[in-house]
């Protein structure tokens, strides 16, 4: 991480809770270990990579307001699905009585499930607001690339009294017996929500492209850590 960007996230921050305005922080971890569990490699930064889909379920939860119909762009409260499908309907984006900290909606992905929680990627393409999927998703599997996903760690939040800030970390582990080495260049954060309204499906809240490619060795892990936090008034 730049110090300079740092110094200037720090101001920010603290100007946030001065004037009462949530300012929310986002970062992601990467760590590859080898056979013998030896970290081999790790990477850290923030995530400057909220997409279309984040802002609009923000909105459409902040202010209260359904979904609505029309093309996926400026102007248009809706989502786009990883499959490239636009979800509307007259309910608030992301209203949902089910239990987000299960493995059935939410973030947290199961064991061998790679359409939502935390996805790795091989894509190299830049980051993009309208991203709505990884360029290239590395599937779930033991075949020749492809990468076992585990099922998604419990959220754990924690409190900081003195900088006020709460946190979520949210952990995901992927093994690698696929025979060969998987370079992975982008990660994503997927979402198992309604869609604007009762109809569930998957949806990219953020896509980052790594600063430098990570690559796991076959029979070694990755591990992927997304740390969302949001720094309280004083």
């Amino acid at each position: 991480m730049k110090l300079e960007e740092e110094a200037r996230y720090e101001q920010l921050r603290k100007l946030g809770q001065e004037l009462h305005i949530p300012i929310s922080e986002t970062f992601w971890e990467l760590e590859v270990k080898d056979k013998d569990g030896k970290v081999i490699q790790s990477l850290k930064q923030r995530s400057h990579s909220w997409v279309r889909n984040a802002y609009n379920h923000m909105f459409s939860q902040l202010a209260g307001k359904n979904a609505n119909y029309g093309t996926f762009g400026p102007g248009y409260l809706n989502v786009k699905d990883t499959g490239g499908t636009i979800r509307q309907a007259t309910a608030p984006i992301g209203q949902s009585a089910a239990d987000v900290d299960g493995t059935s909606y939410g973030y947290r992905g199961p064991a061998g499930n790679d359409t939502y929680g935390i996805q790795v990627g091989s894509g190299t393409n830049p980051e993009s607001f309208e991203d709505y999927m990884l360029q290239t998703k590395i599937a779930n599997g033991v075949g020749v690339g492809q990468i076992s996903y585990i099922e998604q760690v419990g959220h754990a939040i924690a409190y900081d009294v003195g900088t006020r800030v709460l946190s979520n970390a949210m952990v995901r582990y992927f093994n690698n017996n696929s025979g060969g080495d998987i370079d992975v260049n982008e990660v994503a954060l997927v979402v198992n929500q309604p869609q604007g309204g009762p109809v569930y499906g998957k949806w990219v809240q953020a896509r980052d492209k790594l600063a430098s490619t990570v690559t796991v060795p076959n029979t070694g892990q990755l591990k992927v850590t997304y740390t969302i936090q949001l720094t309280y008034p004083a």
